[in-house]
């Protein structure tokens, strides 16, 4: 009993040890090196943030504010009315 256990102990070692080989190609590995070159340091390319101006008018008075397209939130705290 004692030996079957090791022998199967062995085969699975052996297994983890072995496993499966997996072919690379060159444009693989370039491809992947030149994604993550792209990539700052916290995995986000380097873009600026889109900026949209949002109009409306409020009494009688055309007022805008700045959205981050990108982020999703307002740029500017309150609507600024134009002159």
């Amino acid at each position: 009993m004692k030996k079957r256990f090791l022998i199967a102990a062995a085969i699975c070692a052996s297994l983890f040890v072995v496993g499966p080989t997996v072919n690379v190609s060159a444009a693989e590995v370039e491809q992947d090196v030149q994604e993550q070159s792209v990539q700052n340091d916290i995995g986000v390319a380097p873009y600026a943030d889109e900026i949209v101006m949002k109009f409306r008018v409020h009494n009688n008075k055309v007022q805008y504010r700045r959205w981050n397209q990108t982020r999703g939130y307002w740029v500017d705290k309150d609507w600024i009315t134009l002159k």
